[in-house]
């Protein structure tokens, strides 16, 4: 277990691990308290920091694979937090010209938000060609597609995360789907970009898990993984911004994980991040709980072997 010496330093650092020089890191956090735009319940912006207090309670030897998370090196960054008044659209320009400096040498970036907002200027910070993202597939676990055009005033909304980054070419495959509306829906089938595999028909078809796996396994070119929380089943995380019933199991999530992470390495992995977080009183469920997938994707991503 990392260890508790860690938790008493201020700031804290993931997994308790002291910060590499960024030059030498392989992988670069960044905690990134945004919750401009939600729409139901509040309190992502509190999700990172509980997250990075929680990991330095994760296990850092992975029984799975035998791989020490020790053995990485890594750089927490400092928070990249909101001004006072600031608008959403300005805040986000500051993620992506903030995450671009800390990209480089075939290291890992995280985003851990935070709202799903925040996954345009990540996927954008990472790409080559930002306005062209024709190249990329984005591996997205959610409840929900957000797909919307805009969202309660805003185009930058959580919920439009995915549209703008189709809008530039982007595929997406989405998994853990429950919730739609009907012009995500119709935006869905007119565009082309997109594979949406539903919760429920993952729970009822286990063939359908199957055709998934190969398809994650296939991959090839630029992959980026977006990870809401609020694809998991609530049981695991009922601290979440918009929580929906009868999401995706915890080994089930794994197995999606590890297809595209650990099973295939023909594609180029060019960031992840893990938004929709919001701790509650009197539980750490839910910030451990995205503490644990996070240490999963670090050892799927980079432990040697296959």
């Amino acid at each position: 277990m990392a260890t508790n010496e860690a938790a008493n330093k201020d700031p804290i650092e993931f997994l308790g691990r002291p910060n590499a020089e960024l030059g030498d890191a392989e992988i670069c956090i960044v905690p990134l308290p945004f919750e401009g735009t939600v729409s139901y319940g509040s309190g992502t912006a509190a999700g990172p920091a509980g997250i990075i207090a929680a990991s330095t309670q994760v296990e850092l030897w992975d029984d799975e694979l035998n791989f020490g998370l020790e053995s990485l090196r890594y750089f927490t960054a400092a928070a990249i937090h909101p001004e006072s008044n600031e608008a959403a659209d300005a805040y986000l320009n500051r993620v992506e010209a903030g995450v671009r400096d800390l990209s480089g040498n075939d290291r890992l970036v995280i985003g851990i938000g935070g709202e799903h907002s925040l996954t345009p200027p990540l996927v954008y910070a990472a790409a080559q060609n930002s306005n062209d993202l024709s190249g990329l597939t984005i591996v997205q676990i959610d409840a929900h597609t957000d797909l919307r055009d805009t969202y309660e005033g805003t185009p930058q909304s959580h919920a439009c995360a995915m549209r703008r980054l189709t809008e530039r070419g982007a595929k997406v495959i989405a998994i853990g789907i429950r919730a739609m509306s009907q012009p995500e829906d119709e935006y869905e089938k007119s565009v082309g970009l997109i594979d949406i595999y539903r919760a429920q028909a993952l729970a009822e078809n286990p063939e359908l898990e199957q055709t998934l796996l190969t398809q994650l396994r296939d991959l090839t070119g630029n992959a980026y993984l977006t990870v809401d929380i609020d694809g998991l089943d609530p049981s695991m995380c009922p601290g979440t911004g918009t929580p929906e019933p009868g999401g995706l199991g915890w080994w089930q999530t794994l197995r999606i994980v590890r297809a595209v992470l650990r099973e295939n390495r023909s594609r180029n992995l060019i960031g992840c991040d893990l938004v929709e977080t919001v701790p509650q009183p009197g539980t750490q469920i839910n910030e451990f709980t995205a503490a644990r997938l996070l240490a999963k994707i670090i050892a799927y991503a980079k432990a040697p072997g296959q």
